[in-house]
């Protein structure tokens, strides 16, 4: 999508030879205040402009960061990014990569010993979801159910937001909830490799089973304002793709990201995810961040 295709706008940008990088840490510490800062230099130092960070408390402050014209570009999660592309104000310019992806699964699970095994026997059980920003862990799980005659606003006798993912899997494990939602990597073989009940390299699973899986969906991505000349953000751009190799960013990244790399943006992917997240604004199930 151009940005000549796109309704919404944002304020000027007050000093075009200095950009601003916003990012909402879930970490704080001086660790991850560093690895900012060698995000900032590395891609400041290849496009030649000054890049300052801006940490925010939430991505919510940082979508009106990007509103206001106070941040120039910033790291958001996929569904609030096209919930920005929708609206006109941000262009993704790099998508991170993870175990050698750059895009994911959601899916749908409950305990490994559980007599559940279709999504149409959850109705009226206690489900635990992430957050009502979390692409795995709400919006596209309750697409699924959508899809399978399961109105998600009536379904579940309760319903809870953990926060996190493995909050979420501890929550089905330990038995207060009967289904969660979270995130799965998916090999071209279709078995998945590692998910939200496992460690980041796929080991000490957890025991859960899972219903069903939603997706693909792209990866965390790197976006700018719309402000931006389009020659700043394709400079962005290939720097941000180009400088990977560099050791400092790639530890950055995986400091900040969980990420080892950050690739070209897979169009077709983000546009399949746009059409989701219209439909889901459209029918309610996408709050505000």
């Amino acid at each position: 999508m151009s940005s000549d295709d796109r309704p919404g706008s944002n304020p000027p940008l007050p000093d075009t030879t200095r950009l601003v990088f916003g990012f909402a840490p879930s970490v704080e510490g001086d660790r991850t205040r560093q690895a900012l800062v060698d995000v900032c230099r590395v891609l400041g130092s290849a496009v030649g402009l000054d890049i300052a960070p801006m940490r925010v408390a939430s991505y919510g402050a940082l979508e009106r960061a990007i509103l206001e014209g106070r941040a120039s570009f910033g790291w958001f999660p996929p569904v609030i990014l096209a919930r920005l592309e929708l609206s006109g104000r941000v262009i993704p310019i790099a998508q991170c990569v993870r175990g050698g992806a750059a895009s994911y699964h959601a899916c749908l699970f409950v305990h490994g010993s559980s007599s559940i095994t279709t999504i149409e026997e959850l109705k009226g059980k206690r489900a635990v979801w992430v957050d009502r920003s979390s692409a795995a862990g709400y919006v596209f799980p309750r697409l699924l159910l959508a899809a399978h005659g399961l109105d998600p606003a009536t379904a579940f006798t309760q319903e809870t937001f953990a926060q996190s993912h493995a909050e979420v899997v501890r929550a089905v494990v330990e038995g207060s909830a009967d289904v969660g939602a979270t995130f799965a990597t998916i090999q071209k073989d279709g078995k998945i490799s590692r998910g939200g009940w496992t460690d980041p390299d796929g080991s000490n699973a957890r025991p859960i089973k899972v219903l069903a899986t939603f997706g693909p969906i792209p990866n965390d991505a790197m976006a700018a304002s719309t402000a931006l000349a389009p020659e700043v953000r394709d400079a962005l751009a290939r720097a941000a793709i180009s400088s990977s190799s560099s050791p400092s960013l790639r530890a950055a990244l995986r400091h900040l990201f969980g990420a080892e790399a950050l690739a070209p943006v897979a169009e077709d992917t983000f546009s399949e995810l746009r059409g989701l997240v219209a439909r889901a604004l459209k029918s309610g199930v996408v709050l505000d961040a």
